[in-house]
């Protein structure tokens, strides 16, 4: 996982060529950018960019991929998104090999990345994560874009 803001997204040039691409494209993100699919590399790295209320903590799900990193940028409005290992949850879902997305009981413990405009999360296949809680625990409207990359 790596939580970070924009600004120094230059830090992470070269990790991935996807990464590289994407950070590019997110950076210029605006709200008023219009909420649609990005292509990158067809559906080897792509953008979904979408705008909607976040939700309290207790109607959001823990959940994972296989084959996909995310990179979740936040363009207007905050967001938490828990982190954790998948190693030792337990599934309520699984749907990996079909769908590339698992679903988790809530762990005992995790971090919690606190994003703001400009921020963003990568978080890699095996990482647990549990995206759209409302800091507020009441809802907060927020553009957000998230980006997949094949690994």
């Amino acid at each position: 996982m790596i939580i970070d803001n924009i600004k120094n997204a230059a830090k992470y040039k070269g990790l991935n060529e996807y990464f590289d691409k994407a950070f590019e494209i997110i950076a210029a993100f605006a709200a008023d950018t219009e909420d649609k699919k990005y292509i990158i590399d067809g559906e080897k790295a792509f953008i979904n960019l979408s705008t909607y209320v976040n939700k309290n903590v207790s109607g959001c799900k823990f959940e994972s991929h296989a084959k996909y990193a995310d990179i979740q940028f936040v363009v207007t409005g905050h967001e938490y998104i828990d982190v954790c290992d998948t190693q030792g949850l337990s599934f309520t879902e699984n749907n990996l090999e079909n769908g590339d997305i698992a679903f988790y009981e809530n762990p005992e413990t995790y971090t919690r990345a606190d994003l703001k405009p400009g921020d963003f999360v990568v978080l890699f296949p095996g990482e647990a994560h549990r995206p759209l809680v409302a800091p507020d625990g009441n809802g907060i409207k927020t553009k957000k874009a998230v980006v997949k990359v094949l690994l």
